[in-house]
């Protein structure tokens, strides 16, 4: 049945000594049912979008996301230096028709597009994203899922996280 959407004292009834997530799948059933607030939704999407191996503390999640962005860091770099130029403009081409058409009415991504760090931020998620999976590559409409996650999370290696 609907409930209430997800509070912060809702989260931490799911959580037991060292904020490790006890009922997974209790949260993902309350979240189906009520949504989450949105001050949480930085917090939540991480559980739901399986960032987090299971039965890590707060702590330990917190050195998961650092080890994951230097991982990112380090991804990015090699990705580009592997990919051959015209692979690489190739991608970027396509990535940026979609990035320039994110919601400019949205605050995270208003303002002019030359160097808009937000929409750099975009550009670069998916682009390692298409040089990482090349079978897959980019397809239209993949920024219009990277971007809320990018805006919601404010922070490139985390939105990647999740997005993948």
């Amino acid at each position: 049945p609907p409930c209430a959407p997800l509070s912060d004292a809702d989260l931490r009834s799911y959580l037991g000594p060292g904020g490790r997530l006890l009922r997974p799948q209790d949260l993902r059933l309350h979240v189906f049912h009520g949504g989450v607030e949105p001050g949480l939704r930085k917090v939540v999407w991480r559980y739901l979008l399986n960032v987090f191996p299971a039965g890590l503390t707060g702590q330990e999640r917190l050195s998961h996301l650092r080890l994951k962005a230097a991982e990112y860091s380090s991804l990015k770099v090699a990705l580009a230096s592997r990919a051959a130029p015209a692979e690489l403009a190739q991608v970027a081409a396509a990535v940026r028709k979609d990035v320039v058409r994110t919601d400019r009415a949205h605050p995270y991504f208003g303002g002019p597009e030359e160097g808009h760090p937000h929409l750099a931020a975009l550009q670069e998620l998916l682009t390692a994203f298409a040089l990482g999976h090349p079978r897959l590559s980019y397809c239209q409409g993949m920024s219009d899922v990277a971007a809320p996650l990018l805006a919601v999370l404010d922070d490139e290696a985390q939105a990647f996280l999740c997005f993948c």
